[in-house]
This record gives structure tokens, sequence and C-alpha cells, in this order.
């Protein structure tokens, strides 16, 4: 019970420790007064707050199981489930606790900062160490609610007694169909562990906050830093202005996030702490054009390019000059500052940046799929036919952020629980998978195909062909639905169609690639979660080892690379993901905590 305890005190400091977030949004030298520019900026005055996710949890209940369920086991769990059941009027509540088709699980997720409400949360799901559930596959979660958490002692300072975790609002709803097979540990404990994309639903927004220096809280200040950010960004929203800012008191600035930041929060902080506070207009004309010369120098053109972009639309004349630069860093900076003020002369040096500057795909790709223009939907369509896994599922996923019914990015749901897409069919073939974010398989280039002879189990499901045939036969064989066996050619396009019309669900889909990947009886590579990232000290020091990947970046990029922030929300890797932090690994236990 200790160990819980301290693991949940764990989740909670890095919950209440969101106030003091500068996080890691912007660099160094931002953090500095602005001397040397001669202008002070909202960054001198104020400090970023409410900038980190928040876990939540609840106690859920899992249906429509095969006999693989274990019902609820006696406790603290299951008294809060039957508390809740009782409040909705459900009806026969021992019958369907007891039944071996349903589970009490533990449900967790996390609101990432800058929601709204209405965004979809991913989820997941977990079976308590005492139940004798042995698997969630086929389960369907039922809405359940999950609460943010909070405790004594950090809620009042000068509580003296014993401290302990108290529930808080709910600040989410969760339901859907379960995915498994994509936890951790053995095939046991993955059978144990289940994800929904997308089957949570935020119930409150999430605007960040700045926090005004405790010396500089006025009322005149406040409202001068809103109407800076108002003044810099000119919000809208459904078509009509609004503003982003508002000071709600002396100390405090809510902060909303415009458009064209949403795939990219870390910059969008960046140039906000970066927006003057002009004292006088006749400083503003010296400022600009320091920046101007800034710009055009490798060594200091990208924190000048996020200046520029902080003073907002009059500095579209001064980047497009950057543009002609002979420097590729120059010109990048210059470009994706040009995209986040709407212009679309950046996009095809943002493309030519993808291609030939591997240490700035990630940045690029955010910057096209943030500018709703023509040319970004022409050049991320070429792209998807690049060599590069990072480059081609970037593209994907940039066209599917512009317009998800796009052409090029349109797909298939597949037996309602996974999208099947086809795109750049004249382009090499290669198959990516999601084990995050979405359900989907993509299919890039020529027809992937199954190379006999194989045996390929499984779960349920084996697919097998022998040395000279042209087809292969798929077997399902289960406890529910009996023995049915299929055939089918051996594009892997049939293949999934087929597995999928045969009851097939996505964890299925991506085991049979994944053990045609091991047999290599696949006719091409297969990449999972092929996020571009920004490069970390640690792919750079590869590079100068001789990657031949990042060799290809220029010296001064590497340089540089310090300097361009965090990895863009839009290619974040959640905490479903392979690297886990010690936050995420305690999130599993919160439900179990706060209940006992």
């Amino acid at each position: 019970m200790k160990q819980r305890v301290c693991l949940f005190a764990v989740l909670v400091c890095g919950l209440i420790g969101c106030a003091h977030s500068r996080t890691r949004l912007q660099a160094e030298d931002e953090n500095e007064s602005d001397k040397e520019a001669e202008a002070k900026t909202i960054g001198d005055v104020s400090t970023v707050a409410n900038a980190d996710p928040i876990p939540v949890s609840g106690i859920g209940l899992v249906v429509g199981l095969a006999g693989t369920g274990g019902g609820a086991p006696p406790g603290a769990l299951r008294q809060r489930l039957e508390d809740q059941m009782r409040k909705r009027r459900v009806e026969n509540i021992k019958e369907i606790l007891g039944s071996p088709n349903t589970s009490l699980v533990l449900v967790q997720g996390s609101i990432p900062a800058g929601a709204r409400k209405g965004d979809l949360l991913d989820i997941e799901v977990t079976v308590p160490r005492e139940s004798k559930t042995s698997s969630l596959r086929g389960g369907q979660l039922v809405e359940c609610v999950l609460y943010n958490y909070d405790s004594k002692k950090h809620l009042n300072s000068n509580y003296e007694g014993s401290d302990a975790y108290l529930q808080g609002h709910t600040v989410a709803k969760a339901e859907g169909p379960l995915v498994v097979g994509f936890g951790n540990g053995d095939e046991r404990s993955k059978l144990r562990q289940a994800r929904i994309w997308g089957g949570g639903r935020c119930q409150l927004d999430r605007p960040f906050y700045l926090v005004l220096n405790s010396d500089r809280q006025f009322v005149r200040l406040a409202k001068t830093v809103a109407d800076r950010v108002n003044e810099t960004f000119h919000g809208s929203v459904q078509g009509q202005i609004m503003d982003l800012a508002e000071a709600k008191n002396k100390g405090i600035v809510h902060l909303g996030v415009p458009p064209q930041y949403r795939l990219n929060l870390p910059r969008y902080l960046r140039v906000v702490r970066l927006i003057p506070l002009w004292e006088t207009e006749s400083a503003r004309t010296p400022y600009r054009r320091r920046l101007e010369e800034q710009l055009l120098d490798p060594a200091r053109t990208v924190t000048a390019a996020l200046r520029l972009e902080a003073l907002g639309q009059e500095s579209i004349a001064t980047l497009k000059t950057g543009l002609s630069s002979g420097h590729p860093l120059v010109r990048f900076c210059a470009a994706e500052t040009l995209a986040y003020l709407g212009s679309p002369s950046c996009g095809e040096e943002l493309a030519r940046a993808i291609k030939e500057q591997p240490a700035l795909r990630a940045f690029s790709l955010t910057a096209m799929a943030s500018l709703d223009e023509a040319v970004c939907y022409v050049e991320l369509s070429k792209l998807l036919g690049e060599v590069s896994p990072e480059t081609r599922y970037g593209a994907f996923r940039a066209l599917r952020a512009l317009d998800e019914n796009a052409e090029p990015v349109r797909g298939e749901l597949l037996n309602d629980c996974y999208w099947l897409h086809r795109v750049a069919p004249n382009s090499p073939p290669m198959v990516h998978v999601a084990a995050r974010n979405r359900a989907e398989i993509v299919l890039f280039g020529e027809d992937p195909y199954l190379t006999p002879p194989f045996p390929i189990l499984a779960g349920e499901f084996t697919v097998t062909a022998g040395k000279e045939d042209e087809r292969c036969t798929i077997t399902r064989i289960s406890l529910r639905h009996g023995k049915s066996k299929r055939q089918c050619g051996l594009k892997l396009e049939e293949v999934l169609r087929t597995l999928a019309d045969m009851g097939g669900e996505y964890a299925d889909a991506v085991e049979v690639l994944r053990r045609a990947d091991q047999l290599q009886c696949l006719n091409c590579p297969v990449a999972v979660d092929a996020l571009p990232q920004a490069t970390s000290v640690y792919d750079l020091a590869k590079a100068g080892a001789g990657d031949p990947e990042l060799r290809k970046t220029h010296p001064e990029i590497l340089d540089a690379q310090a300097d361009f922030g965090a990895t863009p929300t839009l290619f974040e890797k959640g905490p479903s993901g392979d690297r886990k932090s010690s936050g995420d690994k305690t999130k599993t236990r919160t439900a179990t905590a706060a209940a006992e």
C-alpha cells in the first residue's frame, strides 16, 4: 500500500509542478532579457503555466468478453464501480459483475496542455493485478468518467494530518472497443492491457496561463500583455475575430491557441514570450532593422526569425528576403516563419529542407501541415514517394492534418476497428504500422505482397502458402466463432481485407505484418511509428560518427539544432509509446491508490 501511495505521489508531483513550466519550450537565450535588441518582451515579465499534461484515471467496466473475464473481485475498486452503476440506475449489478464475460478495469489517460473541451484523448485500459481476467480481446469499455487527483497537503500547505489523495472533478469520459496486443511484458500481460485510440473526450478547456512575475503584477501590465498577444495573432474562431488572450486579474493572463499553432504548441509559446512590450513607438524601427540583419546571419537566424514572427504580419516582406540566402539554415528559418504567418511563399523551400536536411524534417513538415495552401498539398503529396520512412509517413500525417479526406490520404475503415490507406502508388513499396494515436496501416507505393513459402501464426489466425502457390489460405480457429477458412491472393491489401472480413481486429493485422517481416516473406520493409523527431544530442553524436542519414545535414544546421526547440506536437510520441517516463509508469497505479 505504501509503495502504491509513493508511486502515486510521483504522479501528483508531476501534475502540480505545471505552474512552474517554462518547460523546454524556449531556447536558453530567450530566457534572458532582450538587452541586445533593446526591447522588453512578454517573456521578460511572465512565465508560462498550465503547460504540462494532466494525468486522469477512473474505474470502468468492460463487457462482451468471450468467457475470458474475471468480473469484479471484492474490494475498494468493486465498491466504487458498484456506486457508479447505481447512480446510472443499472439493474442486476451483482450478476453483471460476476459474469465471466465482463471485467472491472483501470482506465487512464492524459489531457494535454492547450486542450479544448471535446478534444479526443487516447485511453489505456489495464486489469487490476488481483483480477482473474485472462484476456480483454473483443471487449468494449462502457462509458466511464475520469477524474484528476490532488493531495491534501498540496491543497492546504498548513494541513498537519497524514497526507492522502483526493478525487477531483470529472475532467474526461471514455468508452469504446478495445484494441489488445500493444502493451508491455509477455503475451499474457499484453492480453490484460488494451488501448482505445480517441476513446476519451475532454470535458474542459485547458488554456495556457501567463503568470506575471511577482514584482510586475499590475492590472495595467496584465492588460497590455493580453492586448499585445491579440494584436500579434488576430485570433479567429469559426470565421469570427476572437481575443486569444484575456487578463483575468493583475497576475494571470489566459492564453488561447491560434489554429496555425495547434500542431506546434512549443513554438507558439516561444513566439508569445518574444512579443515586444513597446514602451515607445520610436523603439520599433531600430528593433526591426536589427532583426533584419540578424535574420541573414546563420549564427543568429533561428532566434531572429522567431522574433520577427512575434511582430506578426508586418514581417512577411523581410522574411521573404531570407528565402534567397545562400545559407540553407537562413532559408529554412525564413520559410518556417512564413508558414506560421500564412504566406504560401514558403512551400518549395520547406519541401527542399525536408528532402535535403534530415534534422529539419519534423519542423518543416509541421509548418506545411499548418498552412492550408495549394502548394503544401502539392509538395506533401510528392514527399509520399520519398525513400525515408520518416519523410513518407511524416508527409502522410501532415496531409491528414490538413485534410483527412484529401484524395492522396483518404482511407477505408476495415471491420469497424482500423484504417487501411493506399498512397503514392508509383513509388517503392513500404508498409507503415501505427502503435499510437490511431489504428491504421498505410501501404505506400507499388503493391506490397507476400512471398511464399510461409506459415504465419497470429493469435486465432494462420496464413499459409506453399512454395509454388499463387494464393494463400487464411484459417481462423476461435472458441466463440468456431473454425473458418478462406483463400485470397498474395497482395497484402487482399490479405488484410480478407482477414478483416473474417473478423480480424487491428492487433491481428499487425501481428500478421510483424510475423511476415520476421520471416522475411514480405517484399518490402515494415516501419512502425516512423515519426520525425527533433534531433537529440545523441543523434548529433551519431552524425559525427558517420550516420548516413544525419550526415547529409548541413553543418551550420547541426550546430544550431539546440535552438530549434522540442519536437512539434504533430509528431510527439505520447505515453502509449515505447519510451515511458517515470510519471507514465505510475499512471497504471493511480486509480488503485486513490480508491484504497
